[in-house]
């Protein structure tokens, strides 16, 4: 009976860990700028929203206001 309500408090606890929701990346230590132009890319090949960091890649796109 111990062993029955050890087992199901773990899972209570285990059930309730995690985070709900999209994850959002960080960015990479180095090479930041390659890790953030293939993601753009990834993206774009599976018509996803696209991150705001993308726009400096897209063609005919200011880089500054």
């Amino acid at each position: 009976m111990n062993r029955l309500l050890l087992v199901l408090a773990a899972l209570t606890l285990v059930s309730a860990c995690g985070i709900q929701g999209d994850l959002e990346r960080p960015d990479p230590l180095w090479n930041s700028d390659e890790a953030v132009r293939r993601e753009c890319q990834r993206q774009l090949e599976n018509n996803e929203q696209q991150d705001p960091r993308c726009a400096q890649y897209q063609s005919g796109a200011q880089t500054t206001p």
